[in-house]
C-alpha cells in the first residue's frame, strides 16, 4: 500500500509533507506547518476586513 495521502486541492500541507524515520520530528514539522499556514490565513482575513471596512468608510460598496 502507498503511503502519500490524496490530494484534495491545493493544501501545501499535504503536498510539502514528507514522512521520515524521526516521527518527533516529523510531528514538529507538522505543528510548525500548521501554525504558520493558520497564521497566514488570518493574516489574509484581516486585510480583506480592514480594506472592506476602508471601502465603507469612503462611502463606496464592494
Amino acid at each position: 500500500m502507498d503511503n502519500k495521502l490524496q490530494k484534495t486541492g491545493q493544501n501545501s500541507l499535504m503536498d510539502n509533507f514528507v514522512k521520515t524515520d524521526d516521527i518527533l520530528n516529523d510531528m514538529c514539522g507538522i505543528i510548525e506547518s500548521s501554525q504558520k499556514a493558520a497564521y497566514q490565513a488570518v493574516n489574509t482575513t484581516l486585510i480583506q476586513r480592514n480594506w472592506l471596512l476602508g471601502y465603507r468608510i469612503a462611502g463606496q460598496r464592494p
